[in-house]
């Protein structure tokens, strides 16, 4: 276990022993059993809760004010039979609910009596069964202590951000639909070129006219990396779809092709085997934070890490494949997409490993119709309504999907 402050919401796994050979056998989603589960006050002043699930799961952890609650979202978790048994033997936690977030996570409110903070946490994973231990010591704190620890966990990399006129802040409380729009490019970095046309232009006002029309569909909150000429590290752009808890990413672009000839849009997918790569140089970075939502890497080894990777990837890697093919198919009808318009590559702004994520190449901009195209405002409101089409008919399939996963 690893000490933590409420505040910097730091996770590790702890496995005694290799789990290479015992991938395969992970579910598809983790159960929660209450039978070995327990909430206890201790003789010293501090409440343990104690939660045994079937295999290890990416969590975060945090308090929230008014009234006083711990929070706890698992990636992702099934709490069905939380009903059956009551886990809660403390005086500390009033009450708790359990449910499924919209966003793919499930989430664990405990309602606090008096103040209290997270003292250590820390999750055992078997390394035969792969069943996991999670346990949470809670301390009680002043009032003062309690109020300066709450909050959603954020990513401080976002304050240096220009905000752009936009909050980058979900909707508290809806559980509604989160899409992050990412306009390729921007500020120093132009882009791809076509005499005065630059690429990230267009893609700002491309991405302009798809949120609008997604907030007009009243279904999502919609969010974009920048609404403005200036210039967004790749990393960052994940950074903020983490910050507003995305449920789908999706970055714009505009190919260009110095040689043969190429038209029409494409829409890219992480390369299986590029992730596999990209697990491992992730993991292998100092700063781990924003590998996965909430979860601080930076005391765990390279295989805990490589662990969790794949196991957000289960979920989200099969998701964002069937997302890029319903935007196909309605990109597709509009009659705009390349003769092989699913690709896959290693593009960085795809290797968020817990949210669904798109790379659209809505053109080539060495071809003059596709020019054209990309510079029309109208072609640009068919192209939106188009992808918006897509989104939503993927969404509503996902969500049934959902549904049988939690069964």
């Amino acid at each position: 276990m690893m000490l933590i402050r409420t505040f910097a919401i730091c996770f590790a796994v702890m496995l005694s022993g290799s789990l290479g050979a015992a991938q395969t056998t992970l579910s598809a989603q983790a159960r929660l059993d209450p039978y070995k589960s327990s909430i206890q006050d201790s003789l010293f002043g501090n409440t343990t809760v104690f939660l045994s699930l079937s295999q290890g799961v990416p969590f975060r952890i945090y308090t929230l004010d008014t009234p006083m609650r711990l929070v706890l979202e698992f990636s992702v978790l099934d709490f069905a039979e939380l009903d059956t048994v009551n886990i809660n033997d403390s005086k500390r936690i009033t009450t708790l609910h359990a449910a499924t977030l919209t966003n793919g996570w499930s989430q664990m409110v405990l309602n606090l009596a008096e103040p209290m903070a997270v003292d250590n946490v820390g999750m055992r994973v078997d390394d035969t069964s792969l069943a996991a231990e999670l346990s949470v010591v809670l301390r009680t704190v002043s009032p003062d202590q309690f109020s300066a620890s709450v909050g959603r966990p954020q990513d401080d990399m976002l304050q240096t951000l220009p905000s752009a006129g936009q909050s980058l802040t979900p909707a508290d409380g809806d559980n509604r639909f989160v899409i992050v729009l990412d306009p390729g490019h921007g500020g120093i970095d132009p882009g791809a070129q076509e005499g005065e046309i630059k690429e990230a232009d267009l893609m700002l006002s491309l991405a302009r006219r798809l949120r609008d029309l997604l907030r007009r569909a009243d279904l999502e909150d919609v969010f974009m990396t920048r609404d403005d000429d200036i210039f967004v590290p790749l990393e960052q752009r994940i950074s903020i779809a983490h910050s507003v808890q995305a449920d789908v990413f999706i970055s714009l672009h505009a190919d260009k092709v110095t040689e043969g000839i190429a038209q029409g849009a494409t829409v890219y997918t992480l390369d299986k085997m590029a992730s596999d790569e990209a697990s491992a140089k992730l993991a292998e970075r100092h700063d781990r934070a924003e590998i996965i939502t909430g979860i601080d890497l930076s005391g765990a080894d390279d295989e805990v890490a490589g662990v969790l990777l794949d196991l957000a990837r289960q979920d989200t890697q099969p998701r964002s494949e069937l997302l890029a093919d319903a935007l196909v198919a309605s990109l597709s009808d509009l009659g705009v997409v390349e003769t092989r318009p699913h690709r896959r590559a290693n593009f960085s702004v795809l290797k968020a490993a817990d949210i669904p994520s798109v790379l659209i190449e809505a053109g080539f901009m060495s071809s003059k119709q596709d020019l054209k195209n990309l510079s029309s405002p109208d072609w640009q409101s068919d192209f939106a309504k188009a992808v918006v089409e897509g989104i939503l008919q993927w969404y509503i399939e996902d969500q049934k999907r959902a549904k049988l996963r939690r069964q």
